[in-house]
């Protein structure tokens, strides 16, 4: 009777066993895609460039002396990068300013500092032509690298 009770209890325990599913594990991959963007400009001082602005007032006056008209021209003189700069912007063929984030202009400063010919192009105050791969957040420019 042991021996048969022995061989019950082993078959339902063996069937309980082999019923049993494996518990499957998913993995779950995350990829991260970036909307990189690429864009061609000269590299340009963002400080000088925000704080020189000229106004200039032209007044006209006709042969009689009566009639004076005032015009008011507002200019934006373009400031190139130097070895001094710390803060950048990019000016697009298109005129269009677009600046960089902190940590961006931090590794701007040292990709200039390590690479001898944009140096030169920087001492020389000569405009350094650039291209741009990055991310833009909000006005910003989250640069991803830089040629």
């Amino acid at each position: 009777m042991f021996k048969l009770t022995a061989a019950v209890v082993i078959s339902l325990f063996a069937g309980f066993v082999y019923a049993q599913q494996t518990p499957t594990v998913q993995k779950t991959e995350t990829q991260t895609t970036t909307n990189a963007t690429t864009w061609h400009g000269t590299l340009v001082d963002a400080r000088c460039q925000a704080t020189h602005t000229e106004n200039k007032e032209t007044t006209n006056t006709d042969a009689a002396g009566n009639t004076t008209t005032t015009k008011t021209e507002t200019k934006t003189i373009e400031c190139p990068a130097t070895m001094t700069s710390t803060s950048f912007e990019l000016l697009t063929p298109e005129g269009r300013y677009i600046r960089f984030d902190d940590p961006s202009n931090a590794r701007i400063v040292e990709t200039v500092k390590n690479n001898k010919k944009w140096a030169k192009f920087l001492n020389d105050h000569e405009p350094l032509k650039v291209q741009v791969v990055g991310k833009t957040n909000g006005e910003l420019i989250v640069l991803e690298s830089i040629q």
